[in-house]
């Protein structure tokens, strides 16, 4: 049995690293907004800009609803297709008049607090069709994984036996600076009732202990936070 653990472990890594030159990647901004409408001005006046019109990225500004004593006030996620689109948006807002409008804009109404690179590793559970707010309720749990093959398969398992469909994906961190985080876990839902009610089954589904038991040794839970959506662009 211990084999076949193994080799399906195996196989869903090296599946996983094959998918994810392709995959959707980009950088997650914790920030601390003096000026909640400023923010959403600057973004707005951005992307109806000749060049804000030109870019693929999805942005997606949200307000922390729980963080710790995480100095962050809002989140700001802006993603990628590819790591190729992430290289021609990089390009295209170079030298860009309406870039360094944003960025001006930016400085006065926000701080930053960190920034990380992530991107998707297509171990996912659940389906987003199910999310029909436009405000859902997100759980972000960034986790230093010293075996991720052994934690991709545990997660995998245990989350095939839930009854929720809400979505659910574990994407890779990079770029964090000095925090030790490799990885993390995004769980969505329409709001706070639909999110409480998975903790709860969680808290009645055996798999949910095994899962805890099973990877307790191989990561540390480094960050975890709650965040609403406010507003998205380009998705």
């Amino acid at each position: 049995m211990k084999r076949i653990i193994f080799a399906a472990s195996m196989l869903l890594l090296a599946l996983t690293q094959s998918a994810l030159a392709e995959t959707r990647m980009g950088i997650y901004y914790q920030i601390n907004v003096n000026d909640p409408a400023a923010v959403v001005a600057a973004l707005e006046k951005y992307r109806n800009s000749s060049t804000g019109k030109k870019s693929t990225a999805v942005v997606t500004l949200s307000q922390m609803l729980s963080n710790g004593t995480n100095p962050a006030t809002h989140s700001l996620s802006v993603s990628y297709a590819s790591s190729a689109e992430m290289d021609a948006a990089r390009a295209l807002n170079q030298g860009s008049k309406d870039w360094a409008t944003l960025q001006g804009a930016m400085r006065k109404s926000a701080t930053q607090v960190s920034q990380t690179m992530f991107r998707l590793t297509n171990i996912t559970a659940g389906s987003s069709d199910v999310i029909t707010s436009a405000n859902p309720v997100t759980r972000f749990i960034l986790m230093n994984v010293e075996d991720p093959a052994s934690y991709a398969a545990a997660w995998t398992k245990m989350m095939s036996s839930r009854e929720s469909n809400l979505p659910s994906n574990v994407f890779q961190t990079m770029g964090n600076g000095t925090a030790a985080t490799t990885h993390g876990v995004a769980i969505s839902a329409n709001n706070m009732a639909e999110m409480t009610a998975l903790f709860e089954e969680n808290q009645n589904n055996p798999a949910w202990a095994e899962f805890l038991r099973s990877v307790k040794d191989i990561r540390t839970v480094e960050d975890d936070s709650f965040v609403i959506q406010l507003k998205s662009w380009g998705s």
